[in-house]
C-alpha cells in the first residue's frame, strides 16, 4: 500500500479552498436565517394561525414550509458525523448497529445521540425522528 503525502503548498491550497467553501456556506446560512426571520415575522403578524380554520391551503403550506425551514436550520448545526448517526437512528438502527456500521463504540454513538438531542432541543427519540423527517434528512 502506497502512503500518500501532501506538500505544504498542497495543504495550503486545500485550506484556502475550504475557507472559500466555508465563506460561501456562511453566506447561504445568512440568507436562510433572513428568510426564516421574515417568514416568522409574517406568520406572527397574521395572529394565531397555529390552527387555521376553513380551506386555508396557503396558510397551511406556509406553516409546513416554516416548520421545514426551522428543522433544516437546526440540522445545519450538526457535525457530519452527527448527521450520519441521525440518519441511521431515523432508519431504525440501534446504537449497537450504528456503532458497527460506523466502526465506533456504542458509547460514542450514545454520546453523539445526546449531543444531537441537545443541539436540536429534543428529549425524545420520537421528536428527534420527527424533526429529521421535517428537515428532509431522513
Amino acid at each position: 500500500m502506497m502512503e500518500q503525502t501532501k506538500t505544504t503548498d498542497q495543504l495550503n491550497r486545500e485550506i484556502v479552498t475550504l475557507r472559500r467553501e466555508n465563506k460561501a456556506l456562511s453566506a447561504q446560512l445568512a440568507v436562510h436565517r433572513k428568510v426564516f426571520r421574515e417568514v416568522n415575522m409574517a406568520l406572527g403578524a397574521t395572529g394565531d394561525i397555529s390552527q387555521p380554520t376553513g380551506n386555508n391551503e396557503p396558510v397551511l403550506k406556509a406553516l409546513e414550509e416554516n416548520e421545514q425551514l426551522k428543522s433544516q436550520l437546526k440540522i445545519f448545526r450538526l457535525t457530519e458525523r452527527e448527521k450520519e448517526v441521525l440518519k441511521l437512528i431515523v432508519n431504525g438502527f440501534t446504537s449497537k448497529e450504528t456503532a458497527d456500521r460506523l466502526n465506533i463504540s456504542k458509547l460514542t454513538v450514545d454520546t453523539h445521540r445526546k449531543h444531537i438531542q441537545q443541539k436540536l432541543g429534543v428529549s425524545k427519540t420520537v421528536d428527534l425522528i420527527k424533526l429529521a423527517m421535517q428537515s428532509g434528512i431522513a
